[in-house]
This record gives structure tokens, C-alpha cells and sequence, in this order.
């Protein structure tokens, strides 16, 4: 038993130091660098959404709709239905408010809540589970865009810990805007 047992750690120490030859010998900035030059080939390519990166909470909107430009051209170009782009607006526009609402103002605070409840709901109302875009993914992928920055995502942070101890209910009637 005791030489199995010596048998597998020098098996295990012998493949750890392998492994820790060749991470020394890449380089960690290497890796760095590779993984950047990747992301950005993929952006390049339309394979993922080239996302503003600009170390402001709210981003450049120019068109001054309440939506991150970046994340208007993502909706327009992934979800083909006008009824699911309104729906992923909705959202969009009511994330964004929520991270730029006064986290100390409590009615604005729940006001914001309550909005986005509504829009989740839109489009959960919009995007019918088992088709690729399902409700769930597109509220998730949303979330993870607007908040792809650690200012944004500190931001979204603060707006969910301003709602402790709140009560929320699932909003009755028409949840979408348009």
C-alpha cells in the first residue's frame, strides 16, 4: 500500500514539474498577449461583439437612446425579430439606468428594480425557451456585456446590494414597451 502510495506522488510530482518546465518556458506575458490577439481576431471576425471598454459606467451612446452603442449594434445584428429586439432594447436600457441610478436614493432604486423586472419578464414573454436565443441566455448575455468592465460590473454590485431587503413581485399586465 505504502508503495502504491509513494508510487502515484512521484508520478504526481513528476508530471507537476513538467507542467511548471513549460508554463516557464511560454512565459506568462505570452499567453497575455496570445489571448488578446485572439479576442481581438474574433472581433474582428463578428464572432464575438467588439464591446466598449471606455472606463466610464455609462460608455459612449451617441445616439443618446439610453443604450451603450456597442450593445445597440450587438441587439441589431443578433436577434432578427423586431419584437426581440425591442425586447433585448428594453432590458438593455433599463440595465444601463440601473447602473447610473443613485445607489442612495431608495425610490429610484426600487423604481429601477421594478423596470427591470418588467423588461426580464418582456423577455421572457419574447424569447420562447427551446429556440437558440432562450430567455434566460439573452438576459444573461446582456447582463454579462453591460457589465464587461470592473467599474460597470462594481456598479452593478452596489445597484444589488441597494436592493437588500426589498420585495419584489412579478409585474401584472403588459411588461413590454413597445
Amino acid at each position: 500500500m505504502k508503495i502504491k502510495i509513494l508510487a502515484l506522488s512521484i508520478l504526481f510530482l513528476t508530471t507537476l514539474s513538467a507542467c511548471q518546465s513549460e508554463y516557464e518556458s511560454t512565459g506568462k506575458h505570452s499567453e497575455t498577449a496570445t489571448f488578446t490577439e485572439q479576442v481581438s481576431k474574433m472581433e474582428d471576425a463578428g464572432e464575438l461583439p467588439r464591446l466598449d471598454r471606455t472606463d466610464t459606467v455609462a460608455g459612449i451612446d451617441a445616439d443618446d437612446n439610453g443604450i451603450r452603442d456597442d450593445i445597440d449594434v450587438y441587439i441589431g445584428r443578433i436577434y432578427t425579430s423586431e419584437e426581440q429586439q425591442k425586447a433585448a432594447s428594453q432590458f438593455a436600457k433599463i440595465l444601463q439606468a440601473s447602473l447610473l441610478v443613485n445607489k442612495e436614493d431608495k425610490i429610484a432604486v426600487k423604481a429601477a428594480s421594478i423596470a427591470n423586472t418588467k423588461a426580464i419578464t418582456c423577455i421572457f414573454d419574447k424569447f420562447p425557451n427551446g429556440e437558440a436565443s432562450n430567455n434566460e441566455s439573452v438576459v444573461q448575455y446582456i447582463l454579462g456585456i453591460t457589465t464587461n468592465t470592473k467599474i460597470r460590473l462594481l456598479e452593478y454590485v452596489a445597484f444589488d446590494k441597494a436592493l437588500d431587503g426589498t420585495v419584489i413581485s412579478i409585474p401584472n399586465g403588459e411588461v413590454c414597451d413597445e
